[in-house]
């Protein structure tokens, strides 16, 4: 962890900017922004999103707030579209940093064509220079606002299925390479394949071998872009029994060769 690298998008004097979201696809390597708030809003893209621990399916249009020192990492499987917020505390009336601290890393927006407008507009006046604190204090505390109220449709309040699909998750992310078998991960959770299924297709639309499966994917795409590790060593960390199981397994989720993937994503580094 001490070697993931920390990342500044805005000067130490600045404390707000906006931009649309590179429309790239390209896996990006995780790493931290250190000391400001990032808000993303995006109304296009397909893909995966890891915040910390978690790993969030891109599914617009959708929120993603990543917190000062946060690691976060993307990986596109379609072109993004939207707008990144970067800001600091400074800007913040009390009330909005107390929801900052509320709010979820990740929240599903439904229809907003009103808060994208918004969002265009606060564009338009930082395009346009000159604007004093003042102005993006006010357009952060409308946002905040609008994000709470956005926020507040699951009232926060997590529920008996949140926290075994949390559950689940993380015994995944440690787990994974010693097993995909569900009757590992429902034995450690003391529950049923069908109640862990339902769960899982109830919180993510997936099912429970999904979960585990997108966890291998996500491994293997981070040591084909990462390392220069053979295809059939990487096969081997991830326990396939051999390479042509790794590739078809790969195929059938990316419609790429494992080899394809890693020429891609080196080619946009």
């Amino acid at each position: 962890m001490n070697n993931i690298p920390i990342k500044s998008k805005i000067t130490g004097d600045s404390l707000f900017k906006i931009s649309m979201m590179k429309t790239v696809i390209k896996p990006t390597r995780p790493h931290r922004h250190a000391d400001y708030h990032e808000f993303i809003f995006l109304d296009e893209g397909s893909g995966f999103h890891d915040i910390g621990d978690m790993s969030f399916e891109v599914t617009p249009p959708v929120f993603f707030y990543i917190k000062p020192g946060q690691t976060h990492c993307w990986n596109f499987s379609a072109l993004p579209k939207g707008y990144v917020l970067l800001f600091r505390e400074d800007l913040l009336l009390k009330e909005d940093i107390d929801t900052l601290f509320d709010l979820p890393a990740h929240i599903h927006l439904g229809e907003q064509p009103r808060l994208f407008r918004l969002l265009s507009d606060l564009r338009e006046e930082y395009e346009a220079a000159g604007q004093g604190r003042a102005v993006y204090s006010a357009y952060l505390h409308l946002l905040m606002a609008k994000i709470k109220v956005l926020s507040g449709t699951k009232n926060n309040v997590q529920t008996f299925s949140d926290g075994l699909f949390q559950q689940y998750k993380r015994l995944v992310n440690d787990h994974f390479l010693d097993s995909r078998q569900l009757n590992f991960y429902v034995s450690k959770l003391n529950t049923t394949t069908g109640t862990l299924n339902d769960i899982c297709k109830r919180s993510s639309g997936k099912t429970a071998s999904a979960v585990v499966n997108e966890r291998v994917l996500l491994e293997a795409k981070m040591l084909l872009s990462a390392t220069v590790r053979p295809v059939k060593e990487i096969a081997a960390v991830l326990r396939f029994s051999d390479a042509p199981h790794f590739v078809k397994f790969f195929r059938t989720y990316t419609n790429l060769t494992p080899g394809k993937y890693r020429e891609l994503a080196l080619s946009k580094k």
